[in-house]
């Protein structure tokens, strides 16, 4: 089994091709369009984090095996039951506002690529998929509020641990919606592609 690229080391591959999307993100997406489609074309996808480019450089085919690799990783955790699925965020060493930012980015890929997987407000989506949509939504706009008094209070240790939990918290529903919202779409997708 694969692991995913290294972030920072893909982050800093889509910041030197001028990439649309960032690391995070662009998983985000990738999962967002396996929901909606069901099976996504690696090419297709790597269009919407890439964007247009005149030419292949070497930057370009370095960032490319990457983003295979991570397509392909994906998409074995999505479809194998046997298999962890994970969001990639940056690990637990980095800082709470890392992750935090990380964890929002994700979720607006993936309300992006549901919608480049043709999934639009007019969808008609079961009822939990629907409402976890909107949740994601939310947590797509979270930011990490610091409160400046908490900084300069003794009990830092014990805000820094709630806001950890809170965060494990809220990124396990994030994995765990996605894998709902892909089991619920799936038979959705097989309704609509035959005529």
């Amino acid at each position: 089994m694969q692991n995913f690229p290294d972030i920072p080391q893909l982050e800093g591959l889509l910041f030197d091709v001028d990439a649309a999307l960032g690391a995070s993100e662009s998983h985000g997406a990738l999962c967002g369009m396996l929901c909606a489609q069901g099976a996504t074309d690696a090419s297709q996808w790597m269009l919407h984090v890439l964007g247009e480019h005149e030419e292949t450089s070497k930057a370009l085919q370095q960032v490319g095996k990457q983003l295979l690799q991570l397509h392909k990783v994906t998409t074995e955790q999505m479809n194998d039951s046997e298999v962890d699925f994970e969001l990639m965020l940056p690990d637990d060493e980095e800082s709470l506002e890392l992750r935090v930012e990380a964890l929002g980015t994700w979720c607006q890929g993936f309300v992006y690529g549901l919608a480049a997987g043709g999934i639009q407000e007019d969808t008609q989506l079961p009822d939990d998929s629907k409402e976890l949509i909107t949740d994601i939504l939310e947590i797509s706009r979270a930011g990490y509020a610091a409160d400046e008094e908490a900084e300069m209070n003794a009990s830092l240790d014990d805000d820094n641990e709630e806001d950890e939990v809170a965060f494990m918290e809220v990124s396990e529903y994030v994995r765990m919606g996605i894998l709902l919202i892909y089991e619920e779409l799936q038979p959705l997708q097989s309704s609509q592609t035959v005529h």
